[in-house]
């Protein structure tokens, strides 16, 4: 295989299931921030490399879809790769796949590189020149298009920042964002349906003990928008598109 393709096994741990035995959708984006992390390190652009640089990578979209979640105690396969470079924007295609190859999820992700001191986004194109593109098949999704504006919402919650939410830059960790929305309905509403896809944009960095509102609107049957806002300026920190479909019996 080549080495601009990485492909990564992992197994679902019991303490990354939900109420019906499978998967959670924040550890599917752990799995996937693993294997790209441990990939950004083979090919010369992981954090240490980057630290050494005075700069780091942020994850800043994501869009991702699954077919069927993976059950309790089940291997599966993070399949990753570089996309290229759009404006500020690193992209990185992944999909999920079974043991034996059959795929049930998909994402495209959107990266930056900040600088250390003054948090701002450094063009990628001279970290990434030397690595070469793969010729893999183009996941079917769009994380560059924005999403629609933040108005018109009612508060579902209230988050503080707590010490488990954060990673080693000392921010909340990108799947936290994502087991917030989750934690934002009731087990109800996760009894009788479950996410089929997210769209999820890092607007800001939020820090240990701040105060997050999560807020929510329904765009469309099935399909809903998510805000966090800073709960003392109002600030957006994070936004997301998801859509539900019926579980099945």
């Amino acid at each position: 295989m080549s080495q601009s393709v990485w492909r990564e096994s992992f197994r679902v741990r019991s303490n990354e299931t939900d109420i019906h035995g499978l998967a959670r959708l924040d550890g599917l984006f752990g799995y996937f921030q693993e294997a790209a992390g441990h990939h950004a390190r083979v090919l010369g652009v992981g954090r240490k490399s980057l630290e050494d640089q005075g700069c780091f990578w942020v994850l800043s979209r994501c869009w991702m879809q699954i077919h069927q979640y993976p059950a309790w105690g089940q291997e599966l396969v993070v399949r990753t790769w570089p996309q290229g470079v759009e404006r500020l924007f690193a992209l990185r295609h992944f999909r999920f796949l079974t043991e034996d190859g059959q795929e049930f999820g998909s994402g495209i992700s959107a990266w930056l590189i900040l600088d250390q001191e003054k948090h701002r986004p450094m063009r990628p194109g001279p970290f990434l020149d030397g690595i070469v593109l793969p010729e893999e098949p183009l996941v079917n999704g769009d994380v560059l298009v924005k999403l629609g504006s933040i108005s018109d919402s009612e508060e579902l919650r209230h988050v503080s920042a707590a010490y488990s939410d954060l990673d080693v830059n000392r921010h909340v960790n990108n799947a936290a964002y994502v087991r917030w929305t989750l934690d934002s309905f009731d087990l109800e509403q996760h009894s009788r349906r479950q996410i089929e896809s997210i769209r999820i944009d890092y607007l800001s960095e939020t820090l240990p003990g701040e105060s997050i509102s999560v807020r929510g609107r329904e765009e469309a049957a099935g399909r809903q928008d998510i805000f966090g806002l800073r709960s003392t300026t109002a600030q957006p920190v994070f936004q997301a598109r998801i859509t539900w479909r019926d579980r099945m019996p």
